[in-house]
């Protein structure tokens, strides 16, 4: 997962990721990997919207389960 995925698992506007340093190329380039996802691109009725868009990251994090460390740590030999 890149920084940029990293930074768009909640929506973000243009603005936000300019601000946080990436260039709209980056993003861009992102969105046509389909590693992000412009979610006000189109409408209910699927046409092409114009204006600001909030971009989400298509890659869900999995979360990290130590179950199964902590047992194998706390059994007794």
């Amino acid at each position: 997962m890149t920084d940029l995925q990293d930074f768009c698992q909640e929506p973000r506007t243009m603005q936000e990721l300019v601000d946080a340093g990436f260039t709209h190329h980056n993003v861009y380039n992102a969105v046509r990997r389909r590693e992000l996802c412009n979610t006000k691109a189109t409408d209910g009725w699927g046409r092409k919207q114009r204006g600001k868009g909030l971009y989400l990251s298509t890659v869900t994090p999995i979360p990290y389960n130590a179950a199964a460390l902590v047992a194998a740590w706390s059994t007794q030999p």
